[in-house]
């Protein structure tokens, strides 16, 4: 039996609803048959984590387009194994989600088309790497931006109301506004990114969106890039101090657990991937975590000092077996990785959206 973690917390009836469920085990998306033609729509909001093509492609931006060029989409046997902008060695958390609603992959990007036509039967994906909830890289959309996009979309026609009332948006956010926040300035930054995402929140459900699910950020100190001090061996505690504190906030102001309408959900992503390559007891770790011989090393790692990097010729060092590292490179889950946490949260995300069927992937 796989055993999930008992922190994925939803607003429902009103009540509490500590879900501890087991896991059950671009272009348009061509509609696979009738039971996904019935799912309802995506919307994807986010950076990094969602991202399925929104990044710039040009090659001469370097490492600001690496997710458009070779290691990455290595093991993406939907997409030819070819990269995507997925930045990952194939599908990212927005696939999983949507398979677990019965498409077959993540929504199409928004910057493919100008949606004349009515937006893609499976919704759409404004998430772009290197996103956050405050400030951007030039180029780069942010999150209330990103809700901005699809308003503009109501307004113009190319999305119903009557899409939107039977519609899920997930809110992929993986903390890029604290890179450069230290223990002096930490607390302030997270004071407004947590209302910003509150925000967002709110304006999705305005424009009416039924139903809502919030990414808790990672677990920081296991990733790689903190990893690395202790030759991937262990996590930095104290790496791991900020989000806690990031999620609990977020929890609080989401009133996730208080008197609502089920109508938010805090995919609790943080306790997932802690579970899984970092348990806090002794054979406490997920069973998905055998699959795994790598668990805190990268499978892609940087070469040549600060000029190297993933998807540079010679500017990286490259893995055998990518399906058995949970991570891609020093901040993103490979392909199994995000399959490993997804699964882990499909029975809670099933019984939130109130999905009977069951989908393997």
């Amino acid at each position: 039996m796989i055993d999930a973690p008992s922190a994925v917390m939803i607003r429902r009836n009103g009540l509490q609803a500590e879900c501890n469920l087991p896991s059950l085990l671009r272009c348009r998306s061509p509609p696979a048959a009738a039971k996904q033609q019935r799912a309802q729509k995506l919307f994807v909001f986010g950076d990094d984590f969602a991202d399925t093509g929104n990044g710039a492609s040009d090659p001469d931006l370097g490492y600001n387009s690496r997710e458009w060029r070779y290691p990455f989409g290595m093991s993406d046997t939907a997409h030819a194994r070819r990269p995507s902008g997925r930045f990952s060695d194939g599908l990212v958390q927005s696939d999983y989600m949507a398979k677990i609603m019965g498409h077959r992959e993540a929504p199409p990007p928004y910057t493919y088309d100008d949606w004349r036509d009515g937006i893609d039967a499976a919704g759409l994906n404004f998430a772009v790497g290197d996103s956050g909830a405050l400030e951007t890289p030039a180029g780069v959309t942010k999150l209330g931006k990103q809700v901005q996009q699809l308003r503009r979309l109501v307004r113009d026609g190319r999305v119903e109301r009557r899409d939107l009332g039977d519609s899920v948006a997930l809110v992929a956010y993986s903390g890029n506004d604290y890179a450069y926040a230290d223990d002096d300035t930490f607390d302030g930054v997270m004071e407004t990114v947590v209302e910003e995402l509150a925000s967002v929140v709110s304006h999705l459900q305005d424009l009416g969106v039924s139903k809502v699910l919030v990414n808790t950020v990672p677990p920081f100190g296991c990733s790689p890039w903190l990893t690395r001090q202790f030759n991937y061996t262990a996590c930095d505690d104290r790496g791991n101090a900020g989000p806690d504190r990031h999620n609990a906030a977020l929890r609080d102001r989401l009133g996730v657990g208080s008197g609502d309408d089920g109508a938010v959900m805090l995919l609790d992503v943080n306790s997932i991937i802690t579970d899984l390559v970092a348990p806090k007891e002794e054979g406490g770790s997920s069973a998905l975590a055998a699959r795994f011989t790598e668990l805190l090393r990268p499978c892609c790692e940087a070469t040549d000092g600060d000029s190297g990097y993933w998807g540079l010729d010679g500017g990286y060092s490259l893995c055998d077996r990518p399906g058995e590292y949970f991570f891609w490179d020093t901040e993103h889950p490979t392909q199994a990785g995000w399959r490993a946490v997804m699964q882990l949260l499909q029975g809670p995300i099933m019984a939130f959206l109130g999905i009977s069927n069951l989908e393997h992937f």
